[in-house]
């Protein structure tokens, strides 16, 4: 029996489509190979158009066993970067983990061949100075939560549960006796989870897709507003120009970013530190600092 790796990291990418289109390959980006090693790459002084700007973007990722356990990270760093001169950070961590258990002693189950859930972390990633409009604000992010569900069940779990099971789990009794409500009330607000899709637990597409986020804080007005909502984002941007609902900040004049977003799947997890959906005057789609991590067992 073998292992098959994956992993990988990306700096930066994107496509504009106003008012040229264009699309900006990506940057710093490597993919692992399934049979493990390492892959790296640093880019140096980036600029396109005075629109997207960095000092220095290097990824990383690498897979080996030691003993039972066969273990992947990627991970991408980015320094200096500006977008717009509207969003700067001075350095940008994106950080995934995987850990595979194997116990060579356990028989293969064809119906079910994987021999051992992965449990994963995000441990490391950060944001260090993060500026929004001109304005430097304070960024709070929280790995805790999805080391303490390390694997997808675990976390799915958890979520259809007490909150005060979490509140125990941390050892804080007193918490867990006056908890009330699910766990996934919890966290719903920071997470961008309507309330009305949290009766079962953490909402999930069909192919059991969850979208949360490392973001725990930050200083920037909260509101529960609907940001896909064209008319009344019009008409808030200015009254309140910057703003946030949950981890989606959204920029008068400049569009919305998405910090810290995780995406879990059974077997797989990714985070994206900012995804950022520009509106007028200039429109596209770019990622910064994006990794992902799985791998599986293969049976010959």
């Amino acid at each position: 029996m073998s292992f098959v790796y994956h992993a990988n990291a990306l700096a930066f990418g994107g496509v504009i489509r106003n008012p040229c289109c264009d699309v900006l390959p990506s940057i710093a980006s490597v993919v692992l190979s399934p049979s493990g090693g390492e892959g790296s790459e640093t880019i140096r002084n980036f600029n396109y158009k005075g629109i997207i700007s960095f000092d220095e973007a290097s990824v990383y990722v690498g897979g080996s066993q030691r003993g039972e356990y066969r273990n992947t990270i990627s991970t991408v760093s980015i320094r200096n970067l500006n977008i717009l001169n509207m969003v700067h950070v001075e350095l940008l961590v994106g950080r995934v983990t995987s850990e595979h258990h194997f116990d060579p002693d356990k028989p293969f189950d064809p119906a079910n061949p994987e021999n051992e859930e992965p449990q994963f972390t995000f441990e490391g990633s950060q944001l260090e100075n993060l500026k929004i409009g001109g304005k430097r604000v304070d960024v709070k992010l929280d790995h805790s939560v999805f080391s303490r569900y390390a694997t997808h069940s675990a976390f799915v779990e958890a979520f259809k549960g007490p909150a005060a099971d979490e509140d125990t789990l941390l050892g804080n009794t007193a918490a867990a006796a006056t908890a009330n409500g699910k766990l996934v009330d919890r966290y719903a607000k920071r997470f961008c989870w309507q309330a009305n899709h949290c009766g079962a637990g953490a909402p999930a597409s069909k192919d059991n897709v969850i979208r949360c986020s490392l973001l725990e804080g930050i200083d920037v007005p909260d509101t529960d507003e609907n940001l896909h909502d064209n008319k009344t984002r019009r008409e808030k941007d200015r009254v309140q120009p910057v703003r946030r609902n949950g981890y989606i900040v959204r920029i008068a004049d400049f569009g919305t970013v998405a910090i810290g977003e995780v995406v879990l799947k059974p077997h797989q997890r990714t985070v994206n530190m900012l995804r950022f959906a520009l509106g007028s005057p200039i429109d596209g789609e770019f990622t910064a600092g994006s990794g992902t991590t799985n791998g599986t067992d293969m049976y010959p």
